[in-house]
């Protein structure tokens, strides 16, 4: 089945793939807050709570699905859920040439802390992940945690809490080059 509006003159045609995606995308103004124990502790989406002792963590970062030879790849770091997904909060960042496959990266963090990775193959190297109509992105990104394809990523879907000494994180890029 087919949809169709009619909008400023122009009809548009919605196959009920593209009318799903609307509704997904629509539905992320509907989100709840983040949950928190009795004490106002935060919880992640595992229902496991975000406990702070703060020794040093070291992220080593595996970045797989990489088109070689496209634009930069680039790895971002975010340590405050206020400040998620903007430039301001990215607390450490780093950016590679697309040259292989997968690309490494290590970040600094503190242990028992939520923060969240971001990655993303930026293939016309404006510094910004693009994006098509509706907000989907145009180039291929990941999360840390466990984000949905279909919705934009949320601090509890997305955050991890490391552990003090070194953690192993593998990101799988969504979405292709083109």
């Amino acid at each position: 089945m087919i949809a169709a509006t009619y909008r400023g003159g122009r009809v548009f045609m919605y196959t009920p793939a593209v009318a799903l995606m609307m509704a997904a995308v629509m539905q992320v103004g509907c989100q709840s807050a983040a949950p928190v124990l009795a004490d106002g502790a935060p919880v992640l989406a595992s229902g496991a709570p975000v406990l702070a002792d703060g020794a040093p963590a070291t992220l080593h970062v595996t970045v797989l699905g990489i088109t070689p030879g496209l634009g930069m790849v680039r790895c971002a770091l975010y340590a405050d859920r206020a400040t998620f997904l903007t430039r301001g909060g990215i607390a450490e960042g780093f950016s590679v040439p697309a040259a292989k496959e997968r690309a490494e990266f290590e970040l600094h963090a503190r242990s028992g802390r939520a923060v969240v990775v971001s990655v993303f193959q930026d293939l016309d190297c404006n510094e910004e992940l693009n994006r098509g109509p509706l907000g989907i992105p145009s180039e291929p990104w990941g999360f840390s945690g466990k984000p949905s394809p279909l919705l934009p990523p949320s601090w509890n879907a997305c955050a991890i809490v490391p552990a003090a000494g070194d953690n192993q994180i593998e990101i799988h890029l969504i979405g292709k080059a083109r």
